[in-house]
């Protein structure tokens, strides 16, 4: 019955350590039917994580008497992978342990069944989400766009009268970046709402560094006080959408220098790469993410602002995701916060 179930049957006599085996078990890891095998040879198949459990648990057992059932992990004598449910009981003999035993399973095609499920529910969540925010991105996208639109027109008639008087050089400069900032906006908008109609980014390859300078340059400029290290891998070529990459940045910013609180405003802006894919850093010196929001604080509507709507970082959980990528945020030791996301290198 246990060969026709594929379980194999185990025993080890805790005196010697002597292991003994039915078919079952040296089939499932690949060694020849009734070699002789000792344990450490047994636990050199098994995977780092697994074997730690198993021990912390098996030792546990030897101490209480009380079995265990566990699911490990063991790559094979012949290089095989595969998922094992161990069952475990104890044998003893006046309060003292003796033996322990019991089955081996194959689990592997449980295992693989139940990882499929759990990716197709982690698809169908994100699924979701991406079709609630687009809903709410093309609303705000909507709303936003007439006076964005009468900004640019306002600012387009100011620099056409600053052409035709005598104004000071820096007004005609802070209209003309105003206008380009203005244009700026609306190229986000216009993303935005092409996002919420077809629900992919349209990418293209570029380097990230003139984005992040773009975005330091829109979100910080109004913020004198305010200093910024970079520390960029150079001619990093990602592949992505340049505008939602953009967006994303400022979201980031945006947070950093609000977590200041009026105090001087300290930004880093790194980056490390792999061989597929570059992690951009945004950390700030502010007071931190509190403890209780970090496992949520890329839901929509989770916010540490008084006056925040809880979309921004939710928005850029989106992007971010859409480009294949992942997105996580952490205290720093000292103080502050800091927000990694990975996006893929253009050779990748």
């Amino acid at each position: 019955m246990s060969a026709l179930a594929k379980i194999g049957v185990w025993e080890c006599d805790l005196a010697t350590s002597e292991l003994t085996w039915t078919d079952g078990v040296y089939d499932l890891f690949d060694i020849p039917r009734g070699t002789p095998v000792s344990r450490e040879q047994t636990l050199a198949c098994y995977e780092a994580t697994s074997r730690r459990e198993m021990e912390q648990l098996r030792s546990r057992a030897i101490e209480t008497g009380i079995g265990f059932v566990l699911d490990i992990l063991i790559h094979t004598t012949l290089g095989n992978s595969r998922w094992i449910r161990l069952t475990v009981d104890v044998e003893q003999e006046d309060g003292k342990s003796v033996h322990i035993f019991g089955t081996k399973q194959d689990i592997s095609a449980e295992r693989a069944a139940r990882e499929k499920v759990q990716s197709l529910q982690t698809e169908l969540i994100h699924v979701s989400r991406v079709s609630a925010m687009s809903a709410m991105s093309s609303t705000l996208a909507h709303e936003v766009n007439q006076p964005l639109t009468a900004i640019s027109n306002y600012m387009a008639a100011a620099r056409r009268i600053a052409t035709k008087t005598m104004v000071p050089p820096d007004l005609a400069q802070c209209i003309e970046g105003a206008q380009e900032a203005s244009g700026r906006a609306g190229a986000i908008i216009r993303r935005v709402r092409e996002m919420s109609a077809h629900g992919r980014p349209q990418k293209t390859e570029f380097e990230l560094e003139q984005v992040v300078k773009d975005a330091s340059d829109l979100v910080l400029a109004d913020r004198p006080g305010t200093t910024v290290t970079y520390r960029l891998a150079p001619e990093a070529l990602i592949k992505a959408d340049r505008i939602q990459i953009q967006h994303l940045l400022i979201n980031l910013l945006q947070n950093a220098v609000e977590a200041a609180v009026e105090k001087p405003c300290q930004i880093e802006i790194s980056t490390s790469q792999t061989e597929t894919h570059l992690e951009i850093c945004v950390s700030d010196a502010g007071p931190g993410i509190p403890i209780e929001l970090l496992p949520s604080v890329f839901d929509t509507f989770v916010t540490t602002k008084a006056h925040g709507l809880g979309v921004g970082l939710s928005i850029c959980r989106t992007i971010v995701e859409a480009h294949g990528g992942r997105i996580n945020a952490v205290n720093l030791p000292q103080h502050g916060a800091s927000l990694r996301f990975t996006l893929p290198l253009a050779a990748g």
